[in-house]
C-alpha cells in the first residue's frame, strides 16, 4: 500500500463511530435459527436497552445452550426410558440446562433474578404471555373462593 502525502491525510474525512443506540440488538450474522429465535425471545421480554454489547457473546452461549437443551429434550422424546442411551441423554440434558440457568441468571433475565434490581427489567407491554387478570378465565375467582 503506497504512502499518504500529509496534505492528503488532512483532508481525509474522520468518521466518527456512530453512537450505541438502546435499543434490542438483533441476533449476530451467521446464528442458526433455533438459536436467533431464543435470542429474539430473550430480548424482546426484557426492556430496551437491557442487554449492552458487552452481554452480547453471555447471551450466545444462552442461546446456544437453549437450543442445544431443547433438541436434547427432542431426542430423549424419541428414545425409550428402558434404552441405554437414554441416562446418558438425560444427564447430559440435564448438564445443559443448569449451564444454561447460569447464563440466565448472569443476564438477569431470569424472574427471580429481576426480583432484587431496582429498575424493572421485564417489559410489561412486551410480554409473552397474558396477564392472569386479562385471561378472564376465572383464576381470580377460584382464588377468591378459598
Amino acid at each position: 500500500m503506497p504512502r499518504k502525502s500529509a496534505n492528503e491525510i488532512a483532508t481525509e474525512v474522520v468518521v466518527a463511530p456512530a453512537p450505541f443506540k438502546r435499543e434490542r440488538p438483533d441476533p449476530p450474522d451467521g446464528m442458526p435459527l433455533p438459536q436467533a429465535a431464543i435470542w429474539r425471545d430473550a430480548v424482546s421480554s426484557m426492556r430496551a436497552g437491557w442487554f449492552s454489547r458487552e452481554t452480547h457473546a453471555l447471551l450466545c452461549r444462552y442461546c446456544n445452550s437453549m437450543a442445544e437443551c431443547e433438541r436434547l429434550e427432542a431426542e430423549l422424546a424419541r428414545m425409550d426410558i428402558a434404552s441405554p442411551e437414554y441416562e446418558r441423554v438425560s444427564k447430559r440434558r440435564s448438564a445443559t440446562a443448569t449451564t444454561a440457568l447460569a447464563y440466565a441468571r448472569s443476564l438477569k433475565i431470569t424472574p427471580l433474578s429481576n426480583k432484587c434490581n431496582t429498575a424493572n427489567a421485564r417489559d410489561p407491554a412486551r410480554s409473552l404471555y397474558s396477564r392472569p387478570w386479562e385471561r378472564g378465565d376465572g383464576a381470580r375467582r377460584m382464588e377468591e373462593d378459598d
